[in-house]
């Protein structure tokens, strides 16, 4: 018979236990590189990439020089963030003031001159316009554009800025917001901005991360999905409270008339991504909603315009465009609109404008009626 002994204790040898410790804490490591080492440093890289260059002015732009028999320009400036941004001013030529003054923001990778054509219009039906250049932009200071967060505070800070200069004094204020400035638009309304009359948020964005998920796969593949959480702490990090909140709470916590129009075959701004296809989450009785489905991101320019730029883009373009170290949103818009005269690039389309204009005008005039109930009271 075969003895078995059982108190003996079969300790490991010493080299073993090392080892089994240096691959645990290897482990460790490996795990704290892939999903918080790695997912930082693509966040940090992939924001100054795509946040870190100025914008210059368009290729293919239209100037004050081709709206100046229409409009006077007053040039003005304002701060935000420590930067001084350059704005101007619009009014009809010889007929005094406005019914309103409309602050019109431009999308990311243009100016406020792309918008020319915009702000000619609202001139043209009897509104004064500000208009500025955001951080990181053409004739406004700034290193480069700071992160999509950007517009929100330039916006807040411009609206401040109406707000109290005497020029404008009894002047309604209405925001019309595209692209970048759609979500701009949206999302200002959580600081709380009860002067204003109303917004119109156009082709934008409900939250940061929304639109830039499709960036972050453009750069880094499927690791963007890891980059999520840490994009949204820089962000933080970068802007404190200004980086809370969206455009569907901004909307919620305004309350007064909004306008939220957006294009489902917008591939600029998908509509996935939009406050438009959040709209079961508004609770704001005076939000409005308009879907089109063949007007791009643009919305303001006819669809045969449209179409006729994308021809012009499939007929020409033979390779890329030669822009070194352009930013990449700038770069995009200029090699869209290059084949395309400009007649077509800033065309207007009156009957989506006067949608607009509209909207605008019953807003106005509730508040008119506001007032005259308050006067009775």
């Amino acid at each position: 018979m075969i003895e078995v002994k059982t108190d003996v204790c079969l300790k490991p040898k010493k080299g073993a236990a090392v080892t089994a410790a240096k691959v645990g804490v290897l482990t460790v490591f490996g795990l704290l590189a892939w999903t918080v080492v790695l997912p930082l440093a693509a966040a940090a890289v992939l924001s100054k990439a795509v946040f870190g260059k100025r914008v210059t002015p368009m290729l293919n732009t239209v100037t004050y020089d081709d709206y100046k028999d229409r409009m006077d320009r007053q040039e003005m400036s304002f701060v935000s963030r420590g930067n001084r941004l350059a704005g101007c001013r619009y009014s009809a030529k010889g007929k005094g003031r406005g019914k309103a003054l409309v602050l019109v923001c431009h999308g990311i990778g243009c100016n406020m001159d792309g918008y020319l054509n915009r702000t000619a219009w609202f001139v043209d039906k009897g509104y004064e316009v500000f208009t500025f250049d955001m951080t990181g932009t053409c004739r406004s200071e700034g290193d480069g554009l700071g992160g999509l967060m950007q517009s929100k505070i330039d916006l807040h800070n411009a609206i401040n800025f109406c707000a109290s200069r005497p020029e404008f004094e009894g002047l309604p204020i209405l925001v019309y917001g595209h692209s970048w400035s759609g979500f701009a638009a949206a999302n200002v309304l959580n600081y709380g901005h009860k002067e204003l009359t109303a917004v119109a948020t156009l082709s934008g964005f409900n939250d940061t991360w929304d639109i830039m998920k499709i960036h972050a796969s453009r750069y880094v593949g499927k690791l963007a999905v890891l980059i999520k959480p840490w994009s949204r702490i820089l962000e933080l990090l970068k802007y404190g409270d200004d980086a809370k909140g969206d455009g569907v709470s901004g909307i919620n916590a305004y309350g007064g008339p909004v306008l939220v129009a957006h294009s489902s075959d917008d591939s600029t701004v998908p509509i996935n991504c939009s406050v438009y296809v959040h709209r079961d989450e508004i609770v704001n009785p005076n939000a409005e909603y308009i879907l089109f489905t063949d007007r791009g991101h643009t919305l303001s320019r006819p669809v045969a315009a449209e179409s006729r730029i994308s021809e012009d883009y499939r007929n020409n373009r033979k390779g890329p465009l030669e822009a070194k170290g352009a930013n990449v949103f700038q770069y995009n818009v200029d090699d869209r609109y290059r084949f395309s005269d400009k007649k077509i690039v800033f065309a207007i389309d009156d009957a989506f404008m006067e949608q607009v204009d509209d909207f605008f005008t019953r807003a106005l005039a509730a508040r008119a009626e506001r007032g005259e109930e308050e006067k009775v009271c």
